[in-house]
């Protein structure tokens, strides 16, 4: 039996209340005034953090994000709440963890009660617009001036522009441009040319073979449709003369939609691309090392907006590290896995250096959510493994069980394979994140009572990525049968 170190505990308790650094208390920010900063994020579905050309992807296109980030400031430690699509939108937008949001699980719409970024700022005289994917849920667009329709071109992209351009021109605005880009299914022609199969970034967490290699270039190529429709809407508040007064980010909602990504919370399912670019305000630019969590992203338009902080934000305001790339805001970040498409419970905590990850149901393998299953990829990868031809990294997603507790060096070991959990060497900081992942179950009430059937059950097939009838369901969740894929 290993004894929680509890000095350990409360001095992390009495530091994130004194401090921040863990969990944030709710402040006020100085006074409104006339120039208040615009506010636009785009947000890419399913995109990994390092496939883009400005975080080292010397294959794909993406040369108006890296132009955001050359002028701007690049995070290499930015993570998300979660690794999966909807809870992380709702995470992001209310700057609380998916558990706290009531939407905690795929397609789960935002609660009526949960209080969006949008709130405060409409509040403070800001428009606020919305285009493209929504995935929030009916109750969220009255938090909104304007939500346009979602089907408005390739990617969902199609009104970013509009969203842009029809506003009111006295009034500074936060847009929320969602793409659907790089969400699966893909079909050649997303963009011309199209990225070359043979010059694509393989991972090793992903078998080398030819059908790979034409998945990730078709992935690239929705990567590169999302850039271009970045460039459209960059170019024209360039040209209403407030690109420099506007706060850009641009981020990814989780890990890319291939196996040992998207729903892990590994460093390939939570590491998010982060670029802000505000030549009115910032700083710092270049790159910085400094930790921070998207939940961190709305708090921090509040705070240059000037704007009171809601009581019911969970973020820190990341502002000391748009001055200083050096600065530090929090020592700890955390993200989940809830249900996706799978039954799931995982929590994790990460540092600068080292990311922990709590398992509660070990005896299930890492199956990639349903779409992921059907990938070419994951295709491949179960044929190679009844040849008995799958090796090395890539047999990571069929290891059962799995470990309940994993300790893993991020820097060393980015795609988390490296289980260094019960080393010796690495006790004290063993120690230390088990703390913390206590210490945030106390302070934001996620405690799990071991009753896994009590837990939304497998909506797919594990297999093949197919619905399961209701009769093949477990039974012992109230949630509604999963949405179609």
């Amino acid at each position: 039996m290993i004894l929680r170190p509890k000095v350990c505990l409360y001095t992390l308790v009495l530091l994130s209340l004194s401090t921040g650094l863990l969990w944030p208390s709710a402040t006020s920010t100085q006074a409104q005034d006339a120039s208040s900063p615009n506010f636009v994020v785009f947000i890419a579905d399913d995109a990994a953090w390092d496939d883009f050309g400005t975080y080292g992807n010397e294959t794909i296109r993406t040369p108006n994000i890296d132009a955001l980030a050359e002028n701007g400031l690049r995070f290499d430690r930015a993570y998300l709440t979660c690794s999966s699509c909807s809870p992380s939108r709702c995470s992001i937008l209310t700057s609380r963890y998916p558990h706290a949001t009531g939407a905690g699980e795929l397609h789960l719409p935002l609660p009526a009660d949960q209080v969006m970024v949008t709130t405060p700022l409409r509040e403070a005289g800001y428009h606020t617009v919305a285009a493209g994917k929504w995935h929030l849920g009916n109750d969220a667009k009255s938090q909104f001036d304007r939500v346009l329709d979602t089907n408005g071109g390739p990617g969902n992209n199609g009104r970013w522009v509009e969203a842009v351009t029809d506003r009111p021109a006295d009034q500074p605005f936060f847009a929320w441009l969602a793409s659907s880009d790089p969400h699966r299914g893909y079909q050649p022609g997303a963009v011309d040319p199209p990225h070359d199969p043979a010059n694509v970034r393989v991972p090793a967490i992903f078998p080398d073979t030819p059908a790979v290699r034409e998945d990730i270039a078709l992935y690239y190529d929705e990567i590169s449709r999302f850039d271009q429709y970045i460039g459209k809407v960059v170019q024209t508040l360039d040209r209403q003369g407030v690109l420099d007064n506007t706060v850009v980010f641009v981020i990814s909602d989780n890990g890319r939609p291939f196996p040992h990504c998207k729903t892990r919370v590994n460093v390939d399912g939570v590491r998010t691309p982060l670029v802000v670019h505000w030549p009115a305000g910032l700083k710092a630019t270049g790159s910085t090392q400094s930790l921070v969590s998207v939940i961190d992203l709305v708090a921090t338009m509040v705070d240059l907006a000037g704007v009171d902080r809601p009581s019911t934000f969970q973020g820190v305001s990341i502002r000391p590290i748009l001055n200083d790339s050096d600065a530090t805001v929090r020592r700890f970040a955390f993200a989940e896995h809830n249900w996706h498409d799978y039954r799931a419970r995982e929590r994790a905590v990460i540092t600068q250096d080292h990311l922990m990850i709590r398992n509660d149901l070990p005896e299930l393998p890492a199956t990639p959510p349903a779409d992921g299953v059907r990938s070419a990829t994951y295709q491949e990868m179960q044929r190679l493994r009844r040849e008995g031809r799958l090796t090395g990294p890539p047999t990571d997603v069929f290891v059962i069980p799995r470990p309940r507790l994993a300790l893993y060096d991020v820097a060393a070991d980015p795609h988390c394979l490296d289980n260094l959990y019960d080393r010796p060497a690495i006790e004290s900081v063993q120690q230390s994140l088990r703390s913390a992942l206590d210490a945030f179950a106390d302070l934001t009430a996620d405690h799990f009572d071991g009753n896994a059937e009590g837990l939304t059950p497998d909506g797919f097939d594990r297999e093949t990525g197919l619905r399961l009838p209701a009769n093949q369901r477990s039974s012992g969740s109230k949630r509604k049968k999963p949405a179609a894929k």
